[in-house]
């Protein structure tokens, strides 16, 4: 006999088993692997009725006779002994297992109403058979298997409706008369019912790549709590998340080692395709995390936006706005959009400004000469100091064939990840524009334009 405390341990670990027991049978085999099904046991069959009839099929299996056990599922000898030594060795599963499969029967043994038997069978048979034809590979649009599933949701949201059903349970808890067994056990299985039919729809989506739009999208209607719908396909998607975060990984080093066009190249093949199955599995707009990588995604394209323009100037512009178009649509909050919009708009403004300077200079070297059309562009290279604007601005020089001075270009500075802005931008374009300002300002009203007097920005 059990005293007051090992009775509570007994009946806490007899509901922690069946709920172990349930997790283990949930998934796309919930009912092939049914012991009842497998063996043609009456679900209110007692011991005594178990074993004579494990007896008369184990005789039949031992001298080779064609066995019929009711169902046509491809199970050998083994799998059929071991759904007997299931249903007499272990009451937990057995439980479970009866939840699986059919109530209404002759030899019933409750007092239930004969309604409550009648549609939990036909919960249990429309999603049996909706399992067995998504084991055969359906077509993706498959009109009668539609059917199934939806006879299925709704009947099983029927039954579970219905507090008879888990008074049935109980019955069956008392009739089956084990000490693993207790009331605790009908109490956790009732709170992780509704997760365990869902689960043979992720099961299959888990599966299945090539049908995973339809399957999560039949898991999202599927009648349970929003809340395992949603972890129930987070873990379906789990290696897609890895793939991403590899694959973000490996794109950001290139371009730290300032491979700026392969890490954004890494993007496109293999970053959003991944993507784009998450969106099917797990949609932005429902799931942070899946929001949260494709604000990863958005930071590293705008990065390498802003890297090509530092590095490669206005003949960057298509490439880097191409790249910030695709990063604002896959950004996914607020800061991460107004910060890419206010970085499209600093490339447009840097490659038309980039083009006054450059037409300024033309334009006083075929005034003037060379020597102030350098010494207007050098003055914008002491303002750059220290900032990829120099090497811009040197490269200007000698395509115009205003540099004399021999100048290096800077090399360009490494980029943090999250990175947002281009800084010398700030300097070279503010100074540029008051010295195209100064420019205009000096040659308005006059014939011929004065050479413009060298400008010191702070």
């Amino acid at each position: 006999m059990f005293g007051a405390g090992e009775a509570d341990w007994a009946a806490q670990g007899a509901g922690d088993a069946t709920v172990a027991a349930l997790r283990d049978v949930a998934g796309a085999d919930l009912y092939r692997r049914n012991a009842f099904r497998i063996t043609g046991v009456s679900t209110y069959a007692n011991r005594r009725a178990v074993r004579e009839r494990r007896q008369r099929v184990a005789t039949a299996l031992e001298v080779g006779a064609q066995l019929d056990l009711g169902h046509a599922l491809p199970v050998g000898p083994g799998e059929v002994r071991a759904a007997f030594d299931r249903l007499l060795d272990d009451p937990r599963r057995r439980l479970v297992d009866e939840l699986f499969w059919l109530w209404d029967t002759g030899d019933a043994t409750c007092a239930c109403l004969s309604s409550l038997h009648a549609d939990h069978d036909e919960a249990v048979r429309a999603h049996c058979a909706a399992l067995d034809r998504e084991a055969d590979g359906p077509e993706v649009a498959d009109p009668e298997l539609k059917g199934l599933w939806e006879s299925a949701a709704r009947s099983w949201q029927a039954v579970l409706r219905r507090a008879a059903f888990w008074d049935h349970v109980r019955h069956r808890v008392t009739a089956l008369d084990d000490r693993q067994l207790g009331e605790s056990a009908v109490d956790e299985l009732r709170k992780e019912f509704a997760s365990a039919l869902l689960r043979p729809i992720t099961d299959l989506a888990a599966r299945n790549q090539r049908d995973q739009a339809r399957l999560a999208n039949l898991a999202r209607r599927w009648p349970a709590p929003s809340i395992a719908i949603d972890d129930q396909l987070e873990t379906v998607a789990a290696p897609c998340y890895e793939a991403v975060s590899t694959a973000l990984t490996a794109a950001n080093d290139r371009l730290q080692e300032g491979e700026t066009a392969l890490a954004a190249a890494m993007v496109y093949t293999d970053v959003l395709p991944e993507l784009r199955r998450l969106d099917t599995l797990v949609p932005h707009d429902r799931h942070r995390r899946t929001a949260g990588v494709r604000n990863d995604t958005a930071i590293l394209l705008n990065n390498c936006a802003m890297t090509l323009m530092d590095s490669a100037g206005p003949v960057g512009e298509s490439s880097a706005l191409n790249w910030l178009g695709t990063g604002l649509e896959l950004a996914s909050d607020d800061h991460m959009r107004q910060a890419i919009e206010a970085n499209e708009d600093q490339v447009t403004e840097f490659v038309q400004t980039f083009e006054q300077i450059t037409n300024q200079a033309r334009s006083l070297m075929a005034a003037y000469g060379p020597a102030v059309a350098d010494g207007f562009l050098g003055d914008l290279r002491r303002q750059a100091a220290g900032t990829p604007g120099e090497a811009l601005i040197d490269k200007l020089r000698r395509d115009l064939g205003t540099d004399r001075g021999g100048i290096r270009p800077v090399p360009m500075r490494g980029r943090s990840r999250t990175a947002f802005r281009l800084a010398f931008w700030a300097v070279l374009v503010a100074g540029a524009i008051f010295m195209l300002n100064e420019c205009s300002s000096d040659s308005s009203g006059s014939a011929a334009p004065a050479p413009p007097a060298v400008f010191q920005v702070w």
